[in-house]
């Protein structure tokens, strides 16, 4: 007998159970009594304990849902212990929950082994159940076939056919039936057989029994699998790159590549391959909405073997693209983040392109890193990780610089294509507080040579705050203490944290004045402004109010052919976009991230000033690119300038060094919140004073920069030590917070690899 600890979806916890006849294993979706209730449970992991205070029941049965492979479990068991959550919260990631599948069962002909023919001719009855004679001329002489039909291996059918005789007295029955046919559904076999009758094929092994699911979208069916693929030239950078991760023994790599150096032909090398080995891939982005171009790239290379995975999918297309993936009809994904967990056969590569993106950190339980995920499941798999980006996160970089990870570098642009010729504006000396006379001067030449010219402010809304000059009232939240936005294109105030929405009326709602002052700039604005100066110009703005993957695709398709001459947009712009007709890029205010309270505020303005520069001059018009800034002499805006990434790293890890941040530590931040105030504050001290501090750096608790978020008050414990002090410490965390865990007064998160420290 073998003692599970098996999940159950209603529960939302683990049980133990006893496979009394040892005939299932880790990951089987099965049927167990709970409370007098059958209900469905997935096996994840062996009880050790041989001894029971309780009485322990029998596994039932098993269901018509598919399993969770086991290298899934094996990932799902180290998450919940690395990122201190619970299976609940994994589990839902890796499994679409939404949809009832349904099972089917299809039989295929089984054909013993005979050492009197070949068994290259025996796997080819195996396929095709019948062949002419014709055919088995091919494989035999005239003599064998009819001395294959005298000893009557081989019986003859109509119209000249020939199949396998795996036992006379069935083949007039079975046999003949499957003579036309590769595979049949269980309920087609069963109006010829009788249930006796197909156990009995079953027990002798002269049938194959396979369990089909279907999400009810669609008939599932083979894809038909790509044979030739478009001939791309590589350069000789990219070739060594390539050669080097097919070729290498190692398992970790990051792929530096300046903007436009053609990382995607690489990763289309890798995938192409392996997909012609019969290998899967999963290929991850920060936004599949904002990369319209990778999708048709990789649409157009591989048809529909290809799965697409990302959250505007309905939850039955989900589990269509689930199901296929699950079966190995389809052996590629590209997707966000949740598509790491996408249960691919024969994994070969898992790529994440632009690695350093804070979206492939998922910010609700559980609250995972993907590119950490992905490590630990290429560990686990055996695959190859390809970290890709122009701009690494620190610690990626760190990594490659010390042999953790293979570092691969492409150094020149795609095509021979120029890097852009960036410029630096202080904004000190300009009186327009939107526009330098230098950028104007560059977006008029720009327009007179028919280019187009990406501007970028990553600020949604027209401005972030109205104050009435008279009281001097501002419009705050009534949720969340935070001031609220005017969106000038719907005339409403709106708070980005809890979504509420107050109609604009022109009017202070405290005194009634109309003597309102706008404060802090977002592209609403910009765009206003610059139709000041260009009143006949065409803009696109994108920023994350507009929603949909449609719109997405239509603004990028318009854009590419020109439809307009302007793109104004928040950070989303910056990512991974490649229009040949642009050619100059100005950046409203460099400023904003630097001066976040955050450790890595230095990082993120560097990238994303590095990657919108990028977009710029991509092909063979030269680019420009205009960085206005109040900070000129800041030496992140000085290393973009140079476009010295390694300069930029010198200094910043110098700095993390010094502070002790990561790489060179981990870290654990513990979030508490509560509709009560005073509650709050004395959970949180006590759950602080619990925490053992003599092996780890801890502050706190202290409230958080937005203090009020949805009515709830927010406070934080923040922990910093070494890798083993961190991961003995969520031992120690999840017994502290256990009996908290369970008030409804007081919610706790942890995160283990924060990014966010607000």
């Amino acid at each position: 007998m073998m003692y599970y600890q098996v999940y159950l979806e209603k529960n939302r916890g683990l049980y133990t159970y006893v496979d009394e006849k040892e005939k299932y294993r880790i990951g089987d979706s099965v049927f167990v009594l709970f409370r007098n209730q059958k209900q469905v449970a997935y096996i994840i992991a062996v009880d050790s304990r041989k001894e029971f205070s309780f009485r322990v029941l029998p596994i039932l049965e098993k269901t018509d849902f598919p399993n969770i492979p086991p290298l899934l479990v094996q990932l799902a068991r180290w998450m919940v212990r690395y990122y201190v959550t619970a299976y609940e919260a994994v589990l839902r990631n890796m499994i679409p929950r939404d949809l009832k599948i349904k099972k089917k069962i299809l039989y295929s002909l089984c054909l013993p082994v005979s050492s009197e023919y070949p068994r290259t001719l025996l796997e080819y009855f195996r396929e095709y159940s019948s062949v002419s004679r014709a055919t088995l001329r091919k494989y035999l002489s005239l003599e064998e076939i009819k001395q294959g039909i005298a000893q009557q291996y081989l019986i003859e059918f109509e119209k000249n056919r020939l199949v396998w005789n795996f036992e006379k007295e069935k083949v007039g029955k079975i046999g003949k039936y499957f003579s036309q046919r590769e595979q049949i559904l269980g309920k087609k076999l069963e109006e010829k057989f009788s249930k006796v009758e197909i156990h009995e094929f079953l027990e002798k092994n002269y049938l194959e029994e396979k369990n089909l699911f279907e999400t009810g979208l669609s008939t599932f069916r083979s894809f038909p699998q790509a044979t030739s693929f478009r001939k791309v030239e590589l350069n000789e950078e990219q070739r060594k790159a390539v050669s080097l991760i097919m070729q290498g023994e190692v398992s970790f790599y990051l792929l530096k590549g300046v903007t436009g150096s053609g990382k995607t032909e690489v990763y289309l090398s890798l995938i192409r391959k392996a997909f012609q080995e019969g290998k899967g891939s999963i290929f991850l982005v920060p936004e599949i909405s904002l990369t319209p171009q990778m999708v048709e790239r990789f649409q157009g290379e591989f048809q529909e073997n290809i799965a697409i995975l990302h959250s505007r999918l309905s939850s039955k297309e989900r589990a269509e693209e689930w199901i296929q993936l699950y079966h190995g009809k389809k052996k590629i994904v590209l997707g966000v983040r949740s598509a790491i967990f996408a249960p691919v056969q024969n994994l070969q590569y898992i790529i994440i392109d632009e690695e350093h993106e804070s979206s492939y950190k998922q910010d609700v339980n559980p609250k995972y890193h993907a590119k950490q995920v992905a490590l630990k499941r290429a560990m686990l798999e055996g695959a190859k990780l390809i970290l890709g980006s122009a701009t690494p996160s620190i610690e990626s970089y760190y990594y490659a610089k010390h042999g953790l990870y293979q570092l691969l570098e492409l150094n020149q642009r795609y095509n021979e294509a120029k890097m852009p010729d960036i410029e630096l504006v202080d904004m000190k000396e300009e009186r327009d507080l939107f526009f330098s006379q230098r950028l104007l001067e560059e977006i008029r030449n720009t327009l007179l040579r028919k280019e187009q010219i990406l501007l970028l402010l990553n600020r949604k809304g027209y401005s972030t705050y109205i104050q009435c000059q008279d009281c001097g009232h501002v419009e705050e939240c009534d949720h969340c203490s935070i001031k609220m936005s005017y969106y000038a294109s719907k005339r409403i105030y709106k708070c980005n944290y809890c979504g509420k929405v107050i109609k604009y009326t022109g009017r202070c709602s405290a005194c009634g004045s109309e003597h309102l002052v706008h404060s802090g700039k977002g592209i609403e604005r910009v765009e206003e402004e610059l139709k000041q100066y260009f009143p006949d110009i065409s803009i696109l703005r994108i920023d994350g109010d507009q929603k949909g993957k449609q719109f997405f695709e239509q603004a990028y398709h318009d854009f590419l052919q020109e439809k307009y001459q302007v793109m104004i947009g928040t950070q989303l712009i910056a990512k991974g976009l490649h229009f040949p007709n642009v050619t100059l890029v100005g950046v409203i205010n460099a400023d904003m991230i630097l001066n976040f309270p955050d450790f890595r505020a230095g990082e993120k303005t560097y990238q994303l000033l590095a990657q919108v520069a990028g977009r710029a001059g991509r092909e063979e018009k030269a680019g420009k690119v205009i960085i206005q800034t109040y900070q000129s002499e800041h030496y992140v805006i000085e290393k973009v300038k140079e476009n010295d990434y390694e300069g930029f790293y010198e200094k910043e890890i110098e700095a993390r060094d010094f502070l002790d941040y990561p790489p060179f530590s981990k870290m654990i931040l513990i979030g508490l919140s509560s509709k009560n105030e005073e509650y709050l504050k004395q959970k949180a001290e006590e759950i602080f004073q619990m925490i053992p501090k003599n092996e780890v750096d801890i502050y706190g608790p202290m409230p958080c920069l937005v203090y009020r978020v949805k009515d709830r008050y927010r406070y934080q414990i923040f922990m910093k030590g070494s890798r083993e002090t961190i991961e003995m410490y969520k031992k120690t965390l999840r017994k502290v917070l256990s009996k908290y865990q369970t008030e409804g007064e007081v919610r706790i998160s942890i995160d283990a690899e924060p990014l966010n420290m607000i």
